[in-house]
């Protein structure tokens, strides 16, 4: 379970669809080191998965994950009819980060521009940024993280 990890570096388990997990760093308390957990967590993410493979799913295919991150503003509340209100973020910052997660391929991590500039001279990344292809932003840059250098 990655729940733990994202636990770890402060963040928040928003919600699970399908095969994905929506955590959010920042939210709801403030949290100036949000980019940084959330690449931090990001990169044990893949390396939890990546122990898997040598543990107890070595006779198994290869399972990777993909992890996108982009930052922003998000309303968040409780949101909801009265019968069933959930604690969730929603804005098109949501949006954006949904386009990385679905750009990055398994084993990557693609972080935005915005998080890029916060955070170039601490992650080591692969140059030139790429080009997502989306429906309805058009294209976006993306950085693919190598490694934290801190």
């Amino acid at each position: 379970d990655l729940t733990p990890i994202v636990l770890k570096h402060n963040g928040t388990v928003d919600k699970y669809v399908g095969d994905a997990i929506l955590a959010v760093f920042g939210c709801p308390e403030p949290d100036k080191l949000q980019s940084e957990n959330a690449i931090q967590a990001a990169l044990e993410m893949q390396e939890a998965i990546g122990n898997l493979q040598t543990t107890r799913w070595q006779n198994f295919p290869a399972y990777k994950i993909g992890i996108g991150i982009h930052g922003g503003p998000v309303i968040h509340g409780f949101i909801g009819a009265r019968e069933r209100m959930e604690y969730t973020v929603i804005g098109n910052t949501i949006n954006v980060a949904s386009r990385y997660c679905d750009g990055a391929g398994p084993g990557e991590i693609l972080i935005s521009p915005v998080v890029y500039q916060r955070l170039h001279q601490k992650v080591d990344v692969e140059h030139p940024p790429r080009d997502i292809e989306t429906k309805h932003e058009g294209k976006l840059k993306a950085y693919l993280v190598r490694s934290w250098k801190g």
